[in-house]
Formats: structure tokens, C-alpha cells, sequence
């Protein structure tokens, strides 16, 4: 008794399965007619994603910090070389390290005057030093410490 009722349930549920027959316009999920979310679910990729397609956003924003980049963002490394090459331009100074404090905007320039100025002479060849980094770099407040 029990195998007759088995086979009876499982006879009734094959047969309502397959009762539709074969019409697949209205069982399958038909693609091209979906007008409620088309984006979602096309092939149709968005090929303009701006200029973060290919980058990792963990990753540092480095725009700005070559020699080359023409960007606006303040790069001190390059507000360093400048200074350096003012300093090591000027006759008689050579630069030992250049600081930067950007609490204060003040940049801190230790140059070695060879010994070859002393007093006066020394005095006006700092001013001098100053004016023209003043005049390269107008952002900043100096500090010329000799060594």
C-alpha cells in the first residue's frame, strides 16, 4: 500500500511539472524584454569610469610630487631643490640641510660659508642669500643658520 501511494504522489507531481508544455515565453526570464532594471543585467559595459578605472584606492596620491608634474599642489621636495641650488649659486655659501616647518611656513637653511667670509662681509652676503630666496620662494619665512 505504501508503494502505490508513493508511486501515486510522485506520478501526480511529474505530471503537474510537465502540464505547461513547452511554452518558454512565459516560464523563462526573457532577457530583452526586461525594461524594468535593462542596466543590471546587459552586456553592454560602461567603458567611460573616469580616472580611477585601473587604481588601487589604498594606495598613496602621488599626483603632484615629481619634477614634472604641472600640478597645484604645494611640493615641498621641490621648494627644497630650489633653495638648495639658490644657496649652492650664491658665491661663497654652500647648503647643508634645508627644513621645512609648515606649521609656521618657515623654511630653515643651514649653509657653510667655506670660511671664506668673516664679519661684514659675511652679514651682507646673508641678506643677500635671503633677498633672493625671499624672491624664489615668496610662501615662505626664512631662518639662515651658518655653520
Amino acid at each position: 500500500m505504501k508503494k502505490i501511494m508513493c508511486l501515486g504522489v510522485l506520478s501526480v507531481l511529474m505530471l503537474s511539472g510537465c502540464m505547461k508544455g513547452n511554452d518558454t515565453e512565459n516560464t523563462a526570464y526573457n532577457l530583452r524584454d526586461d525594461n524594468s532594471n535593462p542596466n543590471n543585467m546587459s552586456n553592454n559595459v560602461n567603458q567611460d569610469v573616469g580616472p580611477m578605472s585601473d587604481q588601487n584606492p589604498n594606495f598613496l596620491n602621488l599626483r603632484g610630487t615629481s619634477m614634472n608634474d604641472a600640478s597645484n599642489r604645494n611640493n615641498t621636495g621641490r621648494d627644497i631643490d630650489i633653495a638648495r641650488d639658490i644657496v649652492n649659486g650664491s658665491d661663497g655659501f654652500r647648503s647643508e640641510s634645508v627644513w621645512i616647518n609648515n606649521a609656521q611656513d618657515q623654511m630653515t637653511v643651514t649653509v657653510d660659508t667655506r670660511g671664506k667670509l668673516n664679519g661684514n662681509d659675511r652679514d651682507k652676503a646673508i641678506k643677500v642669500l635671503r633677498t633672493k630666496l625671499q624672491q624664489a620662494l615668496p610662501r615662505y619665512s626664512f631662518q639662515i643658520r651658518e655653520r
